[in-house]
């Protein structure tokens, strides 16, 4: 008999077609991840991952656009339709100078069940934080201001592989190097636990917990373990993401095919099978094999990436244009897939024209329409086979080897025969 559970929730980046026309998709179907800060280590997340995107691609390396122009760039892209998310290395960056200027920003979309229902997560501010600055001796003040500028969830990234007796494993064995570690997000969850008794519940942060799921930790032992383990802690939403191989550092930890379609397999069991404290959440980059299995709507897992989910990243300036009408400048390129930043798929620009009181800014993306339906027509005709092309992309730009399945490691954690 399955247990009654909250429904699962995925990530949402639009659901049109792909046969529609990029020309017929408007402004206010398409999702726009604005890449404000790229910048990692001590003032940021506090990390320098070995796996992390904004480590691992040249064009993104420690990039920001200036710390006054962000809101305006985003305001920009706001005026003319788009869905757009302002995106960096941590919500508690530099004391938390992303709060004061953005107020309750989302990270993502994230919904659930058949019409697209918006999930808990999208009512307040999502922060997203590697857990580390929360460490630090001003957490109550951080949280204050998260929660005086709208903020009702806060996403943390976990990594830690749970043991038979539901603890984290010694954090020197977990192969993906400068991570927060499991044992440390523990202490940051005791923490938010404290600052919630001592608020109304209305205003309590909701938790989100995000896990890397590789072949360190897969297997249904593995992820029923984690789901036990966050019972316990008391967190409101699990959310499981595919490992991807950034930089091409860890090949051995990534999940083949089938390893991937057990996953979906398992994900479900785990949802019919186990009481969950918390509402459990599948990342689309788990890609379309073996999704069906997941009973989500038909284009869940085939990512719009590319069609209706773009990046727009720091470039260096250059003047496009220079005439009556303003001078056009390029401050910025425009991207398919937001976590390897390829392919190239336009630019930002930045109009800058004078009136009586000075000069004026304005900002728009500039589509390549003629790549992007290039791409896509190579996704229809299966160039990539799979929804969460990253992988194949990647390859096929030499970003990262293919990994020929006699390579792999042994598991680290038990999985099903």
């Amino acid at each position: 008999m399955s247990v009654q559970n909250d429904p699962i929730s995925y990530d949402f980046h639009g659901d049109a077609p792909f046969s529609m026309p990029f020309k017929d998709i408007k402004p206010e179907e398409i999702h726009i991840y604005l890449d404000l800060d790229t910048k990692v280590g001590k003032n940021t997340c506090g990390q320098k991952c070995t796996h992390c995107w904004f480590v691992n691609y040249e064009k993104v390396y420690d990039k920001s656009f200036a710390m006054e122009e962000g809101p305006k760039i985003l305001e920009g892209l706001q005026s003319h339709g788009y869905h757009v998310y302002p995106r960096y290395v941590d919500s508690f960056a530099y004391d938390g100078e992303f709060m004061r200027i953005y107020g309750p920003a989302n990270n993502r979309e994230f919904r659930q069940e058949s019409d697209h229902k918006p999930t808990e997560t999208m009512e307040k501010g999502d922060a997203w934080t590697s857990g580390r600055p929360l460490l630090a001796d001003n957490w109550t003040e951080l949280l204050d201001l998260a929660a005086k500028n709208g903020y009702g969830t806060i996403s943390i990234t976990y990594h830690g592989v749970i043991d038979e007796n539901l603890e984290v494993t010694d954090h020197k064995t977990y192969p993906i190097k400068g991570v927060f570690s499991g044992a440390d997000t523990e202490e940051v969850l005791r923490r938010i636990a404290e600052y919630n008794e001592g608020v109304d519940p209305e205003d309590a942060f909701r938790v989100n917990i995000g896990v890397t799921v590789g072949r360190h930790n897969h297997g249904r032992t593995s992820l029923e373990r984690y789901a036990h383990y966050f019972n316990k802690l008391g967190v409101a939403t699990v959310r499981f993401n595919n490992f991807t191989d950034h930089g091409g550092r860890h090949p051995e930890l990534r999940l083949s095919r089938e390893e991937i379609e057990q996953a979906y397999r398992d994900f479900k069991w785990i949802h019919e099978s186990v009481p969950l404290g918390f509402q459990l959440g599948v990342s689309e980059d788990f890609g379309t094999f073996g999704i069906k299995a997941m009973g989500f709507p038909g284009h869940v897992g085939w990512c719009r990436a590319g069609r209706q989910l773009f990046a727009a990243i720091p470039a260096g300036e250059e003047v496009l244009s220079d005439g009556p009408e303003g001078r056009r400048e390029k401050i910025g390129d425009v991207v398919g897939c937001v976590n390897t930043f390829e392919p190239h798929l336009g630019i930002l620009v930045r109009t800058v024209t004078a009136d009586g009181t000075g000069e004026r800014h304005t900002y728009d993306v500039e589509f390549d329409h003629d790549e992007i339906e290039a791409f896509t027509a190579k996704r229809l005709a299966g160039t990539y086979k799979d929804g969460c092309f990253a992988t194949e992309l990647s390859e096929e730009l030499g970003l990262i080897s293919r990994v020929p399945e006699r390579r792999r490691l042994p598991l680290l954690v038990n999985s099903p025969s």
